[in-house]
């Protein structure tokens, strides 16, 4: 049997593709598998606001719900005592147990030059706690936000 060096060539080539395409495929459905795990409609269950280390505020009456569903994300809070909105909208990914949110629509009290979050998150089964820190003057604060998955 005589192969001749197109077949050769071609035969090397198909594989080479067969091998990159299954790569691709196994990344991408690695992927979305990954952001699978946080898609859904969550309910915050629990408000913690820290200074220093000493709890201010302990709220589980707080409303406020996150909707992460194909890539997008949106979230809204009832309006604050003096009337502000806080709502938001955009994409999001989800890797190593980490939520990275950029916002390209929100309400005015959310306006800033940062439209980029990134949440650590401590993930269960049917729930998640991420926690905001930031500091203000030598006060370091905590926001703990426990969320709870509705379906």
């Amino acid at each position: 049997m005589k192969i001749s060096l197109r077949n050769l060539i071609f035969a090397n080539f198909s594989l080479l593709l067969l091998v990159l395409s299954s790569c691709g495929s196994t990344s991408s459905t690695a992927e979305a598998k990954n952001a699978t795990l946080i898609d859904g409609v969550w309910k915050l269950s629990h408000f913690y606001n820290l200074a220093n280390g000493d709890t201010l505020i302990t709220d589980t009456s707080k409303v406020q719900h996150k909707i992460y569903m194909d890539g997008h994300v949106i979230w809204n809070t009832n309006p604050a005592p003096d009337g502000s909105e806080w709502h938001g909208y955009g994409t999001y990914t989800f890797k190593n147990d980490t939520i990275t949110e950029t916002l390209t629509s929100m309400s005015k009290s959310m306006q800033s030059d940062v439209n980029t979050y990134i949440i650590p998150i401590e993930r269960s089964t049917n729930s998640y706690k991420q926690v905001n820190t930031y500091s203000r003057n030598d006060t370091v604060f905590q926001n703990i936000e426990v969320y709870k998955k509705l379906n």
